[in-house]
Formats: C-alpha cells, structure tokens, sequence
C-alpha cells in the first residue's frame, strides 16, 4: 500500500530533523571553537553565510530526490497534480535564489541573539533558532518541488559529466571550510607573525588540513544514488554522465594507503608552500594561507567524491533499467 503524502513525510521528518541539528551542530559548533568558543555581533556574517551555505546542501538535490519518489510511487502525491508553480515561485525556489534570501534571515537572527551578553545561552537559542528556520525552508520546499515535478516541463540536460556535479559540491565544501577556519587567524598557534616557516605554524597546519579532510571525508559518504535516480528521470543527466573513472589504480587501493600518501604530500606541500611564501616575502590573509596549504586535500576530495559518486551512479543506472524492464513486463 502507497503511503500518503501526510504520513509519508511525518516518517521522513523523523530522520531528517535530527540530520539537520546534526549537521547545523557540527557546523556551527566548529567555528565557535575556532573562535574561542564565543560569538558576538563581530562573527554575524561569517555565520549567516556557513547556515545559507549549509540550507543550499540541504536543498539543492531535494528536487531530484521527489522525483526518484513520485516515479517508483514511493508516496501518494495525487493531491499536488492539479496544482502547477507560477513562475514567481519556481525562480523562488531555485536553491540558489531561496539560500541568498535566506542569508538576510540568518544575519537577522544571528544579529538578534548575538546582540546579548556572550553566554552559552545566546548561543544555543541562535543554534535552535537557525536550525528551525532550516527545516521550515525544507518543509516548505517539499510540496513546491512535488508540483514541479508533476506539472512543469523537464528543463534538459543540466550536467553533461559528472566532474560539474562534483565541482559545485566541492566549490560549497570548500567556503565552508573556509569561513570555518577563518576565527583561528585570531589564535597564537596560527599567527603568521613569526612567519611562514615557523615550525608551530605548519605542524598546525597540517593538523587542522588532516581534521578538516577527515570531516570532509565523512560527509561525502551520504549516498546520492536515489538523488541521480531522480536527475535521470528529469533528464538533467544522461547516461553518459560518468562514462569512465580517474586515476582509477589508485582508487582500487585500500582508503587508509590513499589517505596515508595524502598525508604525505601534504606534508611536503605545506613546507614547499611555506618556503616559497617566505622567500618571496609575500603578506597574504590566513584565509589564502589556508586554501594554499589545503590543496593537496581539495585534489583528493575532488577523486573521492568523484568515485563515490561514480559507483553511485552506477547503481542510479541499474535501478533504472531494472525498472523499466519491470514496466515493460507489466505492459
């Protein structure tokens, strides 16, 4: 029996409401450990910008997943096909369009609650209050993305190889990693003032290199295969997307050989982009520091998620030939 679209999501929102604290906590919780474990007015921006950033993850694959549930009829969701989007609404709901709105939201709230004294207090009344604004935007975009998959036309192909898909993932990732670190420019074991080739600076470096892959690691793990499940059956990809796999012998190595070379490089990598800012006598933001050193991380990230996303894809692809030859049988 096809669950309704009512029960349908009171299941859903049992697993996605503790996902989204989850993943807010993580978050937020680094970058107020990173500075200092405090925030006040002066951190309003950065914090506005991690919460957009994080909604459009959140939503930005929410259309091909309905998608994926309205074909295989995984839900009853009759109730939205007589019901189309004006056009106001569908560039609304576009995740880019709805997260730079939504940035305005944050710094409203964020300018709110850290407006008070600095205590733990504010802090997690601005940590409850942003993540239940996160989950409204979701709830909300849920019956707005149904109806655009029932009633709108496909808009086409919208990724023509797997490495565009994988860029703009890796592009999000990579401010959040950025706004992230940003407060430890504050902190004396990340001063620049004693130079690039301090000793205390790159072990620091590259401890906090090593923690943010690990972190980056681990969230490329969500599977996406129901995600390019649903992009196939709105036709913003083509079988064509991932046709072959990169560096493919040192995928088939056991993760922690690859993370160990990683490491290694990294390693190398740090002193050799020290060396070189310091004898170029270069004065550059702990920010840009950080993206030099990181490198090496962000080449690996770019492989791994293009793996994992390529068997994933794979697995799209089967799932949908299976289905259509079970169509096809009870024709």
């Amino acid at each position: 029996m096809i669950p309704d679209y009512q029960k349908f999501i009171s299941f859903q929102d049992k697993r996605v409401i503790p996902f989204f604290f989850a993943v807010i906590l993580v978050v937020v919780g680094f970058y107020w450990k990173n500075n200092d474990y405090q925030l006040t007015q002066h951190n309003v921006w950065p914090v506005s910008a991690l919460l957009a950033i994080v909604l459009f993850n959140f939503i930005y694959d929410l259309k091909a997943f309905w998608a994926y549930s309205c074909v295989i009829g995984r839900v009853d969701v009759n109730v939205f096909s007589e019901k189309p989007c004006g056009k106001l609404l569908n560039v609304v709901s576009r995740p880019v369009i709805i997260s730079t709105l939504m940035l305005w939201m944050f710094w409203i709230i964020a300018t709110g609650w850290l407006s008070l004294p600095a205590t733990m207090y504010s802090v997690l009344c601005f940590y409850i209050t942003s993540s239940c604004i996160v989950y409204l935007v979701f709830r909300w975009l849920r019956p707005v993305y149904i109806r655009q998959v029932l009633t709108s036309a496909t808009p086409g192909v919208k990724y023509r190889h797997l490495y565009q898909y994988v860029s703009v993932c890796l592009f999000t990732v990579t401010l959040l990693n950025v706004i992230s670190v940003s407060p430890l420019a504050q902190q004396e074991g990340f001063s620049l003032r004693e130079g690039f080739l301090s000793i205390r600076l790159m072990v620091a470096m590259l401890i906090l290199c090593t923690i943010v892959l690990a972190i980056n690691l681990a969230f490329a793990r969500i599977s996406k295969r129901y995600v390019f499940l649903g992009r196939i059956f709105l036709k913003e990809i083509d079988f064509f997307f991932s046709k072959s796999v990169p560096f493919s012998r040192l995928s088939s190595r056991p993760l922690i050989i690859r993370i160990l070379i990683v490491l290694f490089i990294l390693a190398v990598w740090i002193v050799a982009v020290s060396t070189a800012l310091s004898l170029l006598q270069w004065q550059i933001r702990f920010e840009w520091y950080f993206l030099f050193c990181f490198l090496p991380c962000m080449g690996y990230c770019f492989l791994h998620t293009w793996w994992q996303y390529h068997h994933e894809f794979m697995m799209a692809c089967d799932m949908y030939f299976r289905y259509e030859a079970f169509n096809k049988r009870n024709l």
